[in-house]
């Protein structure tokens, strides 16, 4: 199936907020045309790495996994057939926990990943978080949002998720 998509759409779906305000001011919309198939009976393992996180603010990895889904559905791809994984660790471990814990280590604030951690998990997404990145942070299981899940390390996790076929983004 080949889908047209406007370069508005397609900014605003995967672009960065600087490429937004650069659509913005062009005048010509540009249209881009996919010439890439998808069969309807495949399925798409794709990983994801989540590593930085800021204060309060929500996860790119997560967000970016969230995109992919959606640009697959988009492209006519039964999102069934998405299978997404994140492996989380180093700071970005404070982006699954219960606001409690959040709170604590941002004296109060709450966890903005929330809403995105939610809708992933409706997808049917893995959320894996590294064991030794929880324990160095002081984060157990008990602190975990509903759904994500602890693994005995990053590496581990993404070696696992190779193992069982997914591909691993880039960036």
């Amino acid at each position: 199936m080949k889908t047209v998509l406007s370069f508005a759409a397609a900014s605003l779906a995967f672009a960065s907020p600087s490429a937004v305000l650069a659509q913005e001011e062009q005048t010509e919309e540009v249209v881009v045309t996919s010439d890439m198939e998808f069969p309807g009976d495949a399925t798409w393992m794709h990983s994801f790495d989540a590593y930085e996180s800021e204060a309060g603010k929500p996860n790119g990895a997560f967000r970016r996994a969230l995109s992919f889904i959606r640009a697959m559905e988009a492209e006519g791809v039964d999102p069934g057939r998405v299978k997404v994984a994140i492996v989380v660790h180093g700071p970005a471990v404070f982006d699954v926990v219960n606001d409690g814990r959040y709170g604590e280590k941002y004296e109060g604030e709450t966890n903005q990943a929330y809403n995105d951690i939610a809708q992933l998990i409706a997808y049917g997404a893995e959320i894996w978080v590294c064991g030794v990145a929880a324990k160095y942070h002081g984060v157990g299981n008990a602190h975990l949002l509903d759904g994500v899940k602890m693994a005995p390390s990053g590496t581990a996790a993404h070696a696992e998720l190779q193992r069982r076929g997914f591909g691993i983004n880039p960036y």
